[in-house]
């Protein structure tokens, strides 16, 4: 998607210039702020703004503050958060005061443009009442999964990871066996890190994998997997949910009943229902 103007608000110089660049060879157009009073001002000056990329910590008006003044004045402008120091509190207040998504550092450069390019693809998101309220797990259920398994090559991993990315995009998928027990994970970051090792003389990336497919086509899903697992049950409470993904740096987790994979709840999901529960994250606190 061209003409897609995006501010970057973040005090670290540095990682603005490097992400400013990556985004500008994607044929983005690329502002920048150096903290929350500029950032404001910039969009005063610059009316054609898009989405906001918006780190969480920064000295003076932190990034939940100039959030909130973002979407006072500014409704129709996604924000997208962007944190070094995931907590449940601060991504459930993201996204109550207006935030489309919230990413956590490190992240990859085509996790970002996915969700940039999504969050321009939909109308804004606005909250909706529930016919009633959501606590566990089991209430937002996700199934349907492209099953996954350990013997499978990454050719098949690769068609999964490309069809979840036309939409929302996912940095981890869960391996099962047969019968849908948990084998273990395929992680994104875990993927880029050993081709990066097997070739040094590449600059691998996500875009890279996906281009590059023949890489990969032979090898077992085994090879590349984590055997450390964590998931919930169906009655696992969200925060707890929450709290899982984000120690994780996950954008999801599996759901299970008897050791069984039923589906996954989103961290996303998760963090929407729980901003309407006030009590819920008393007693997380």
């Amino acid at each position: 998607m061209k003409d897609i103007q995006i501010l970057l608000v973040d005090d670290e110089e540095r990682f603005v210039q490097n992400l400013g660049k990556l985004l500008k060879a994607r044929e983005y157009d690329v502002f920048s702020a150096s903290d929350g009073a500029r950032a404001i001002e910039r969009l005063k000056e610059e009316k054609k703004i898009d989405i906001v990329v918006l780190d969480v910590c920064m000295p003076g008006i932190d990034g939940l503050e100039t959030l909130r003044r973002i979407k006072e004045h500014h409704a129709a402008i996604k924000v997208l958060m962007l944190t070094g120091r995931a907590t449940m509190e601060d991504g459930v207040q993201a996204l109550r005061l207006g935030a489309f998504d919230y990413l956590q550092k490190p992240f990859d450069i085509e996790e970002l443009t996915t969700k940039i390019e999504t969050a321009c693809r939909v109308e804004r998101i606005r909250r909706r009442p529930v016919m009633w309220p959501r606590r566990k797990a089991g209430d937002i259920l996700l199934t349907g999964l492209y099953q996954l398994l350990p013997e499978d090559t990454m050719s098949r991993a690769m068609m999964i990871f490309r069809r979840y990315s036309a939409g929302e995009g996912v940095r981890i998928l869960f391996v099962v066996d047969d019968h849908y027990y948990m084998q273990g994970i395929l992680s994104r970051d875990d993927l880029l890190s050993e081709l990066r090792r097997r070739y040094p003389e590449e600059a691998v990336t996500w875009r890279w994998v996906m281009c590059h497919p023949e890489h990969l086509l032979d090898i077992a899903v085994d090879e590349f997997m984590q055997r450390e697992i964590s998931a919930v049950s169906l009655y696992t409470p969200l925060s707890e949910a929450a709290q899982l993904m984000l120690s994780h740096g996950w954008d999801s987790i599996p759901v299970v009943f008897e050791d069984r994979v039923l589906g996954i709840v989103r961290l996303r999901d998760t963090l929407r229902h729980l901003q309407g529960n006030d009590e819920i994250i008393a007693k997380s606190s």
